[in-house]
C-alpha cells in the first residue's frame, strides 16, 4: 500500500469516504467527527474574520487562508487516521 501526494489530494475532499474506502470503518468514524470539528472550526474563524474585517483585502486573505487550512487540515487527519490504521493492522512503514 502506497500512502503519496495523491493520496492528501483524495482525503482533502473525501475525508471519511477516503478512510472508509481502506476498509477502515471505525476510523471512519473518528476522521467524521473530526470533520466535523474542523468544519465548525472553519465557520468560526470565516465569522470572526468577516465580523473583524470585513470585506478589505486583509479580510479576504484570512478568509482564503481559512478555507485552505481547514482543507488542508481536513487531507492530513485523514492520511495519519490511514496510516495509524495500517500500522495497527501489522504493516510498517518504508520505502
Amino acid at each position: 500500500m502506497v500512502i503519496d501526494q495523491w493520496s492528501y489530494a483524495l482525503a482533502a475532499f473525501t475525508g471519511p469516504l477516503f478512510v472508509l474506502s481502506k476498509r477502515l470503518v471505525f476510523l471512519a468514524l473518528i476522521d467524521l467527527l473530526a470533520m466535523i470539528a474542523i468544519v465548525g472550526g472553519a465557520i468560526f474563524g470565516l465569522t470572526v474574520t468577516v465580523h473583524l474585517f470585513g470585506s478589505s483585502l486583509e479580510g479576504m486573505l484570512l478568509m482564503l487562508i481559512t478555507v485552505v487550512g481547514a482543507i488542508a487540515l481536513n487531507s492530513i487527519v485523514a492520511v495519519r487516521l490511514v496510516c495509524h490504521g495500517y500500522l495497527q493492522r501489522g504493516w510498517r512503514l518504508g520505502y
